[in-house]
């Protein structure tokens, strides 16, 4: 990272930007520096390293019918290139339309210095891997996955790693900087037996490589996960208890996430739109949005249009709380910001959670299972078939069969169907197993039936 303070340089450009006219401006930058390493079959197969920086301006003025504004970027942040930027961007916004509805950056809750200064106090060191040490850890991760006896080869193993400083200033006053760090490992292992193949994966993401698992572990859990699946055969077709390991609870956790964003609200793009405050899950679910959660990757003090963050649990013993909003949206739903606005270095300001976290239970996923005779316990979806305005899915799906409160066989070549609604509503258990896949965390969870298409 540079001596230079990133958020010196975007004062800098907004007060170019003034200069030229506009009435009001905010800048982001964001300088970070990538590793990625891949390796099969015993050999490096790929290494990449990457350094860059860039920063973003958005500029409003006056127009007769209200303020226009424009945003535009560059990636060679010199004292000319930022001249440049700033007149480019404000002769951009004065032949931009006029935008009623437009929020400058003026009146945002920013966080004070001394909480920006206690939560730097608290991040982890960016010490980050070596080039030799992320290829020791790739070959490491490949061969662990191919020692799994049945495993034939690997479809490659990667450790990558981001460390970025994000900047953020605005006209108000308001600027400040943190560092965000991202390392991660995964490998997919392909097993064989008698001529039939399968595959499977594991994969970790941390904030640091101190937080992540010995690539000999994650090796090993791959080639495991991919040889419990020879022999998977399709299950019988009907409604059956269906049971979620945490990853794929993790990963329907996004749908959720969007359908409580403010902007899919406004756009009744959301199966959520207009329920706040109504009962719309099963009571035993209470989901948070952390910010400052030292296990999540997503971490942040102030979100894209410098509102402090905090944490928020927007939907607590299956009420909806809360939506996620940025200022615009926050003001056109007449909801409280929440600071969860993100943004590139050009473009709208989008919304975006942090740390997603599903409150755990008291159960452990053996008492779970115990209490079902027969179901399908999932261990991948793919397909992604969501309509996000009525929450109907289908998903492909991958697992194993439960009978008599215990994992049975395989099972593979089957779709799951149903409402996202109507799934949140029938939860029937939550494990204590919190697991954290990067920037959500969630245990097992059993859902009362689904609809199971297979044989």
């Amino acid at each position: 990272m540079p001596q230079e303070s990133l958020s010196r340089l975007l004062t800098e450009v907004i007060a170019q930007a003034r200069r030229h006219g506009a009435v009001h401006a905010d800048a982001i930058a964001v300088h970070e520096r990538t590793l990625h390493v891949e390796a099969r079959e015993g050999k490096l197969e790929r290494i990449a390293q990457e350094e860059r920086i860039g920063v973003g301006l958005r500029a409003f003025v006056e127009q007769q019918k209200g303020l226009a504004f424009a945003t535009a970027s560059i990636s060679s942040p010199s004292q000319e290139a930022l001249a440049a930027l700033a007149e480019r961007t404000v002769a951009m916004a004065r032949a931009a339309a006029a935008d009623p509805e437009a929020v400058p950056p003026v009146g945002a809750k920013h966080p004070d210095k001394a909480r920006i200064a206690g939560w730097l106090a608290a991040q982890p060191e960016q010490t980050g891997w070596t080039l030799a040490e992320a290829r020791e850890a790739a070959l490491a991760l490949d061969a662990a996955a191919r020692a799994v006896r049945g495993v034939r080869t690997t479809e490659g193993a990667t450790v990558s790693e981001e460390v970025a400083r994000v900047a953020y200033a605005a006209s108000d006053g308001f600027a400040a900087e943190y560092p965000r760090t991202r390392t991660a490992i995964s490998v997919v292992a392909v097993a064989e037996n008698n001529g039939e193949m399968q595959r499977d994966y594991a994969w970790h993401v941390a904030r640091t490589r101190a937080h992540l698992p010995a690539p000999e572990t994650v090796g090993h859990e791959a080639g495991q996960r991919a040889i419990r699946r020879l022999g998977a055969r399709p299950p019988r077709t009907g409604m059956q208890p269906v049971v979620l390991e945490p990853r794929v609870a993790a990963q329907l956790l996004g749908h959720y996430a969007a359908a409580a964003n403010g902007l899919n609200v406004l756009r009744k793009r959301s199966f959520w739109a207009d329920k706040l405050g109504e009962q719309v899950a099963a009571s035993q679910l209470t989901i948070v949005d952390d910010p400052m959660h030292p296990e999540g990757v997503e971490d942040r003090i102030f979100d894209g249009e410098g509102t402090a963050t905090r944490k928020l649990t927007w939907l607590e013993r299956g009420v909806l709380k809360s939506y996620f909003t940025n200022r615009y949206a926050a003001q056109r739903l007449a909801h409280p910001a929440t600071g969860h606005a993100v943004r590139g270095l050009a473009g709208d300001v989008g919304i975006a959670p942090s740390n997603l976290v599903v409150v755990p239970g008291a159960q452990r996923p053996e008492e779970i299972l115990a209490e079902i005779q027969e179901g399908v316990w999932i261990t991948e979806l793919f397909g992604f078939g969501v309509n996000p305005v009525s929450g109907d899915f289908s998903f492909g799906a991958a697992g194993f069969a439960i009978r008599n409160g215990a994992l049975a066989e395989p099972i593979q070549g089957m779709t799951i169907a149903g409402n996202l609604m109507r799934l949140a509503q029938t939860i029937t258990h939550i494990g204590r197993d919190l697991t954290w896949f990067g920037a959500r965390a969630a245990s097992t969870i059993a859902i009362e039936r689904l609809a199971i298409a297979g044989r």
